[in-house]
């Protein structure tokens, strides 16, 4: 009777612990994300409608399905300090880009996506008019990772999302949608909390990535070049982090791996140093 109790009192310790997470996924760093509400039963996800070109809250699809899939990271060109960019890539559309397509209705926008990469601009120019520069906040909440004005402000990880625009910078998401096909829209009332769900981190190397190019999409084969000497091994990971491909490089700075084998969907490649490692999104066709 003792052992039973211990493991099942063991059962709800975890239990509670993995819901507690769980209410409070939080932005950990650069990598691929799934954006949803907090506090909804159940919750929905930013997602792309292939169908009306739209971004929309959605019920959370079967597996990593790419449609409800965001790579964030920094801006490549960020306005201002702080900034990054959140983008994903659709079977049949290739690369998006989360943005506003409205630029005049700031600070209650709507939430569209571009299809491309993210507008270069001239960094630390304050020119947004790419209406593709989020920013990353945090709010109150409660001990379950839920908005409350009297709570407490999380000590790690974020969970607020900003937009800012040639028109201002206080558009923030604080429109809770009232069903699954609503718009994802941002105002300046108060900010509700966004969660941050992460499903394959992007790390950054300690050497040199500046000259490496990863083909993307892929068809029949993976093409890398410009690797840095220090680079001694790549591998090519499951969106549920099951290494698929893995090759010494040895020295190479180029090299070629057969993806045939591989089933279509998202893929994360990682390249390998004594001194850290360098991740890249990839799309298998």
């Amino acid at each position: 009777m003792k052992k039973i109790t211990l493991k099942i009192s063991a059962f709800l310790v975890l239990t509670m612990f993995a819901m507690q997470m769980k209410a409070q996924a939080n932005f950990t760093g650069d990598g691929v994300y799934k954006i949803s509400t907090s506090g909804l039963t159940p919750n929905l996800y930013v997602t792309v409608n292939t169908s009306s070109s739209t971004i929309e809250w959605a019920e959370e699809l079967p597996g990593d399905d790419e449609k409800q899939l965001w790579t964030i990271v920094p801006h490549r060109t960020p306005a201002s300090p702080g900034l990054m960019e959140i983008t994903g890539n659709i079977t049949g559309l290739g690369a998006v880009t989360l943005c506003t397509l409205d630029d005049s209705a700031h600070p209650s926008i709507t939430l569209g996506f571009k299809l491309g990469n993210p507008k270069t601009v001239v960094e630390n120019s304050e020119d947004y008019s790419g209406l593709d520069q989020f920013q990353r906040r945090k709010t109150k909440v409660d001990e379950n990772g839920l908005y409350d004005k009297n709570g407490a402000v999380p000590a790690n990880g974020n969970n607020a999302l900003f937009l800012r625009n040639t028109q201002g910078t206080d558009s923030r998401y604080g429109v809770i949608p009232a069903a699954a096909g609503d718009f994802v829209k941002f105002d300046k009332g108060g900010i509700d909390v966004i969660q941050f769900h992460l499903v394959a981190p992007l790390s950054t190397a300690d050497f040199d990535t500046s000259s490496i190019f990863v083909s993307n999409p892929v068809n029949d084969q993976l093409t890398i070049k410009g690797l840095a000497n220090n680079v001694n091994q790549v591998s090519v990971y499951s969106l549920l982090g099951k290494q698929v491909l893995e090759t010494k490089v040895k020295g190479k700075s180029e090299l070629t791996l057969d993806t045939r084998a591989l089933s279509s969907g998202m893929y994360i490649v990682k390249m390998s140093s004594a001194k850290g490692s360098f991740s890249k999104k990839i799309v298998k066709q």
